[in-house]
């Protein structure tokens, strides 16, 4: 499939206190994904838990699971049903007890393609929004990893805060992404960076991109909007598709793989680039 179509998916969705409503509320979403041929799924930043940072509050600390707990079996479970490639975007408590907010990616056998973890953590303090994931969240240590699918084809993940940094979506790139799924839980303050840094990295990298974000009130969370409007991005910047900004949705898109290669050869920014003279951008 590396020069063939892929049909894929992102699914947004609302969610609640209870973990176990939020999983079996995904199951039904991504089964209607399979059901309409979708090979490879994206859900959305912490798709099990209600989107916590807006406040310091050491209860929320008992919602992280490790890889191999209740939440991450299920997906498993159900990725290899459906033979599907599953993104499945948690809280994640490592062996060594650290916290991270990571995305582990199954495989259609149900085994762990990989994880990645979240590079860029921020602290927001303005008058609109606090958000406080450092309190939680541990930076990621896996750097800008992509996983050879199954399928044929090569993906890679930023997560929310990560889709502000340039750096990290042109090393996806060099590190052969053909699609880059961006889970995120975004909310109206920054709405008008979402579709101009989505489209921005998929016509500066040559890639499809696509933003899945969460939608609507958490129910036993903050009472902030989560604008949904997840939405799927060709390597030209082009806006393939959006979903709703107040309903759960399933986004489903067939990505031709075979046009990157002669866009990339017709634009030449990999033929062109200057590696020379890139050195300050990693101090």
């Amino acid at each position: 499939m590396k020069g063939g179509v892929v049909r894929t998916a992102l699914v947004q969705m609302g969610t609640e206190y209870d973990t176990e409503s939020n999983v079996k509320r995904a199951e039904h979403l991504v089964r209607e994904a399979a059901d309409r041929g979708a090979r490879i799924v994206c859900l959305q930043e912490l798709f099990h838990t209600v989107y916590f940072p807006f406040e310091m509050n050491a209860r929320h600390l008992d919602l992280a699971e490790p890889i191999d707990g209740p939440t991450m079996v299920r997906m498993r479970e159900l990725a290899r049903e459906l033979a599907i490639v599953l993104i499945a975007p948690i809280y994640e408590k490592a062996l060594d007890g650290l916290l991270y907010n990571s995305a582990p990616v199954i495989g259609p056998d149900g085994d762990l393609l990989g994880v990645y973890r979240k590079s860029h953590i921020p602290i927001v303090s303005v008058p609109t929004l606090t958000g406080v994931e450092k309190y939680y969240f541990t930076p990621g240590d896996t750097g800008f990893i992509t996983f050879p699918t199954p399928y044929g084809v090569t993906i890679g993940i930023l997560i929310c805060y990560d889709r502000h940094f340039p750096e990290a979506a042109r090393t996806l790139a060099l590190n052969g992404a053909q699609i880059v799924y961006v889970p995120t839980a975004t909310t109206g303050m920054s709405r008008y960076l979402w579709e101009l840094e989505l489209q921005a990295h998929a016509v500066d990298n040559i890639y499809y991109v696509g933003g899945v974000n969460r939608v609507g009130v958490d129910q036993g969370g903050s009472d902030s909007h989560f604008y949904g409007s997840s939405m799927w991005v060709d390597p030209k910047g082009r806006i393939i598709s959006q979903a709703s900004d107040d309903d759960d949705e399933v986004l489903v898109a067939d990505l031709d793989l075979s046009v990157i290669p002669q866009i990339r050869n017709d634009w030449g920014f990999f033929r062109d680039r200057r590696p020379d003279l890139y050195g300050q951008l990693s101090t």
